[in-house]
């Protein structure tokens, strides 16, 4: 899964991408506005029913729309804590060694 969290001043539009989504977020200079991020929910299922470990166990519609909920929780909350810690170290760009720093608390979190 491949995401772009880059944050300088010059640059008007920034977008988080991933195999499963569309783009999450437009940022102008640290300034973020929502944009709906989407997970596809026949890639949730396919993601989920790769892990089952008999072939009887089914995926109701409601435990995949859910799943779905929790990714673009989790996704948009690691995108906001990575953007906070790059601005509290005075940073211009999102780096991955700032959502390194927030991820033990975000996974403690969720």
């Amino acid at each position: 899964m491949a995401a772009m969290l880059l944050c300088p001043p010059a640059l008007e539009e920034v977008s988080m991408y991933s195999c499963l989504c569309k783009p999450a977020f437009v940022k102008t200079n640290m300034a973020a506005t929502k944009q709906e991020l989407c997970f596809k929910k026949e890639t949730v299922s396919k993601l989920l029913s790769s892990f089952f470990k008999e072939d009887k166990t089914k995926l109701s519609a409601d435990a995949v729309v859910l799943m779905t909920e929790m990714l673009k929780v989790f996704v948009t909350e690691a995108a906001v804590r990575s953007q906070k810690q790059a601005e509290s170290e005075d940073c211009n760009q999102v780096e991955i060694e700032h959502f390194e720093k927030i991820l033990p608390q975000l996974l403690l979190d969720f």
